[in-house]
């Protein structure tokens, strides 16, 4: 002990003198002799100094820049010309005080352009000294759009010129008064470098972080980035593997997706949704599909809308995330302005369909003369619903609030397409309505429903029948003319379009089991593999009359301009070992006449001029579906796969093709032989792969130039997700497909300028969360992360999950009926003791009673000399239980209040005059 007392207070007396505050007066050599000898230690903390130049790409104009190379003397704020300021002087307007015209659409978006251009054009050279951090545009024609972040503590986003922060004035002129603070501290600190331990690194370093701790404001450290292949927190000044973090992105709170062309929100002016009063008001031309969107984007936002989201990593040293909950406490959301009625605008007349030239522009407005959404057509309407709902957003204090918004937007493209595979499995109804759901949450609008295959044949065909009767997996697993209906329907009041597919000629197998007369019998040498049948038979005039018929009755059951006749990985290996094919071939040639010698056919090889027999089944089915569809308004368009293009087949110019398995060079060709095309390559969602991989899809452009291509984006109609079904089923379609599929909806939908992955990584999880909100059960998309909640769909379109006469409801309004069961309950028992209070129940209760009692008082005496039991009264009501007992398992009472009833009722019908 006597020991241990000198070497504690030796410790604590080095640890003070190590461990003490820089002191006044002592050498300012000694901190440039450290300075000058670390590069790694650099005094940003105390003058704002960023050697890498990253706050200033950030956008943080506020704190002028130190040169690297300085002398020692007293640190000044280094000032800018008041000329040299845009709008230095000037009061910025207020946005409540523009007075917007009601549907003056051009003036509105004009001004806020104007605001925007101006904001960022003017002295692009000098720093504009403003309070502003993470600034990230990217040019849509012309226009700067901003990509906001997450980053809300130290990072006040401006967009479109408007400061995004609470109470900006308040805070912009702190946060001024504590860099001058800060630039005053240090030339103090400038003083207070001790001449001892000039060398210490560390203690340089200790002080840093002391004053990191310290201050307020402060460069942030950890920060959630992007590496090759997921989302992690890194730390600004240290970078090691052991320390990788995976962590998705903190999500945005009220931004769309996917993002509009044009889009201008103010965070320091925002507005509150009044639950109660809330409503759409339709204010020109109305029908059933914006009547009843209304109602369900009113549900949608009132009962299904996410709150602003808490993150734990606010607790974290060097975070740059806030509490959430603090500024719901500012004057900007108490007193915010209540916002209860939306109107809509539409133009134009609706549309009954959706089609391939409808328009889904659309502009919002949200402001303090009025909310707008104003489109041409009805099919804009529901976009810009759609665009409304996600942005609002509800606060901690579970109020919903809207910012103040400017947006005009528009498509990309016009096809814009989920593919969903029901032939390797069978998916329910219930299950594409989602898929439906989610498209219409993406603003996608094609679903291309690759109905049959080689598997199943689901599709239920008047004209035949038993296609589906053996060619489906099991007889209820059929989409009938009804279901069919239903879903074109569902899809119709989201403005989606329903596109089928029907591949021929391969991929046909599940056809011949119910017609093998029209398949193509495989040969080995000159004999036939028994039960080997392979694609279509193109050399038979019944296989074409077939089609016709089937294609026709399928014009009629899908109203949709387009059809998909696939034309893909055809078996033409069977067709060279058909006698029959090879005839039709020789005629093709111009030699009818000439022996076809089957012993010399390969059978795993086939020759080229077989692929005239490919080009003359395409071209007679194409004119036949053509020769139907001439009573249709819109005539008929046919899409297929790239093979047709591969095989040189020749096909109308308004053919489309659809490229699945090249790239840019492969959608320059198909453009260059006059055809139209779709992209699907890079973004076959069922190749599943480990990690955060949505970012490849994102990056994905159906019309990329920059591989020197000349691509016509007027040619490139758009593209498809296409998530094949042979390891997908209902079970975990959805959670496959979304949000993984939200990626190339904005690629689809937004400017080709929208590339950034951060940005978009922010707001992909805000949808993620958004989607499963809205009952979407939808899987992970960025790594570890959390929603508050899963929503409930409460769609009253939406049925059980059956086809057609397999719904059989049964609705039960009032009916009677009489059981008779033995062995009933004690409970049960007590039940009709206490309903039965009739006279005649009571009577025949005195009576079993009077009758227990007399038997036993006539065999009292032998009781007692038997000594069975010394208490009268237990043996008697061991013996009344016993006998309700009896009657009650023996169903006795049951008969008896039968009995009772029938008595009751017969004496009243005596008693009925219409009886007398």
């Amino acid at each position: 002990m006597k020991l241990f007392l000198p070497l504690l207070s030796t410790t604590i007396l080095l640890i003070k003198v190590t461990c003490d505050p820089i002191q006044q007066g002592q050498g300012g050599q000694a901190q440039n002799a450290v300075l000058n000898g670390q590069n790694g230690i650099h005094d940003s903390e105390l003058n704002k100094v960023n050697n890498d130049q990253k706050l200033s790409n950030q956008g943080v104009a506020s704190v002028t820049k130190a040169p690297k190379r300085r002398k020692r003397k007293k640190h000044r704020n280094v000032s800018v010309p008041k000329e040299n300021i845009p709008n230095a002087g000037v009061r910025a307007p207020n946005p409540a005080d523009i007075k917007d015209p009601v549907f003056n659409v051009q003036d509105i978006v004009k001004k806020a352009k104007e605001d925007s251009l101006k904001e960022t054009t003017q002295n692009r050279g000098v720093p504009q000294v403003k309070m502003i951090q993470d600034v990230q545009q990217n040019k849509v024609e012309g226009i700067p759009v901003q990509a906001f972040t997450a980053d809300q503590k130290a990072k006040n986003v401006v967009v479109g010129g408007d400061i995004n922060n609470q109470n900006v004035v308040k805070e912009g002129n702190q946060a001024a008064n504590q860099i001058n603070g800060l630039q005053s501290q240090d030339s103090q600190n400038n003083a207070k470098v001790p001449a001892a331990n000039a060398n210490s690194y560390d203690q340089v370093a200790n002080n840093l972080n002391n004053v990191h701790q310290e201050r307020p404001g402060m460069k942030d450290s950890l920060k959630i980035v992007w590496d090759w292949s997921d989302f992690l927190i890194n730390y600004e000044t240290y970078v090691m593997p052991e320390q990788k973090n995976r962590r998705a992105p903190q999500a945005t709170t009220g931004e769309p997706w996917p993002m509009p062309q044009y889009y201008v929100a103010k965070a320091n002016k925002v507005y509150r949704i009044d639950k109660d009063k809330f409503r759409f008001n339709i204010v020109k031309e109305s029908c059933d599909i914006i009547e009843r969107a209304v109602e369900r984007y009113r549900d949608m936002i009132i009962e299904d809308t996410i709150m602003d989201m808490y993150n734990n990593l606010q607790h974290a040293q060097g975070t740059s995330i806030r509490d959430v909950s603090l500024k719901y406490n500012d004057d900007i959301y108490v007193k915010a302005e209540a916002v209860q009625v939306v109107n809509i605008k539409i133009r134009r007349p609706c549309t009954k369909f959706p089609n391939d030239q409808m328009d889904e522009s659309y502009d919002v407005f949200v402001k303090k003369s009025g909310s707008y959404i104003w489109a041409n057509e009805v099919w804009g309407a529901l976009r810009g619903l759609e665009t409304f709902s996600q942005l609002v957003f509800r606060g901690t204090d579970n109020v919903l609030y809207i910012k103040d918004t400017v947006i005009n937007d528009y498509p990309r493209f016009p096809h814009r397409g989920i593919h969903i595979d029901s032939s390797r499995h069978y998916v329910f109804k219930e299950v594409i309505y989602d898929v439906l759901e989610g498209m219409a949450q993406n603003k996608m609008n094609v679903m291309h429903w690759h109905i049959v295959d080689d598997q199943s044949f689901p599709y239920q065909s008047k004209a035949f029948p038993e296609l589906s009767e053996k060619g489906a997996y099991h007889p209820s697993f059929v989409y009938t003319p009804e279901d069919i209906a239903d879903i074109i329907e569902y899809a119709r009041m989201r403005g989606i379009r329903v596109m089928p597919e029907f591949d021929t000629p391969g991929h046909t197998y599940s056809w011949g089991l119910s017609h093998p007369e029209h398949m193509t019998q495989c040969y080995q040498g000159a004999h036939p593999v028994s039960g080997y049948l392979g694609p279509l038979d193109p050399s038979k005039n019944s296989t074409y009359r077939f089609l016709k018929t089937l294609f026709n009755e399928v014009l009629h059951v899908f109203p949709d301009q387009y059809i998909h006749l696939g034309g893909d990985e055809v078996p033409m290996t069977c067709w060279s070992s058909n006698p029959d094919v090879l005839k039709l071939l020789n005629q093709l040639n111009g030699k009818p006449n000439e022996p076809i010698n089957l012993q010399n056919v390969d059978p795993y090889m086939y020759s080229y001029d077989i692929r005239k027999v490919l080009e003359y089944y395409e071209q007679r089915l194409t004119q036949d579906i053509k020769d139907i569809a001439r009573n249709r308004k819109n005539g008929v368009r046919m899409v297929m796969w790239q093979e047709i293009m591969n095989n040189n087949i020749q096909l109308p110019n308004d053919t489309i093709i659809q490229i699945w398995q090249g790239d840019m060079g492969d959608v320059q060709r198909a453009i260059d032989m006059g055809y139209h095309a779709l992209y699907s390559t890079c973004w076959y969602l069922d190749l599943i792969e480990y990690g955060t991989k949505w970012p490849k899809y994102y990056m994905c452009d159906p019309a990329d130039t920059s591989m020197g291509y000349q691509i016509d984006e007027k040619k490139v109609l758009g593209g498809e997700a296409a998530l094949w079904a042979e390891y997908i089923d209902n079970e975990n379609l959805i959670s496959t497909l979304w949000p993984r599929a939200s990626a190339p909806a904005e690629r689809l939908w937004s400017s080709k300028d929208v590339r950034d992955v951060e940005a978009a990584g922010k707001r992909l999880q805000e949808h993620r969360c958004r989607m499963l909100s809205r009952g979407l059960t939808v899987g992970q998309i960025s790594g570890p992360d959390y929603c508050l909640r899963r929503g409930h769909r409460r769609d009253g379109e939406r049925v059980q999950n059956c086809t057609g006469s397999r719904c059989n409801l049964v609705q039960i309004e009032k009916f009677n009926f009489h059981v008779q069961q033995r062995g009933r309950g004690m409970a049960e028992c007590n039940q009709m003791l206490a309903q039965g209070g009739s006279m005649v129940t009571a009577l025949l209760l005195i009576l079993v009673l009077g009758a227990v009692i007399f038997s036993l008082k006539m065999s009292g005496t032998r009781i007692v000399q038997l000594k069975v039991c010394r208490n009268r009264s237990i043996f008697l009501s061991f013996i009344l239980l016993i006998v309700i007992y009896f009657m009650c398992y023996t169903s006795l009472w049951m008969q008896v209040q039968e009995f009772k009833g029938s008595f009751e009722k017969r004496i009243k019908s005596y008693s009925d005059p219409r009886y007398s």
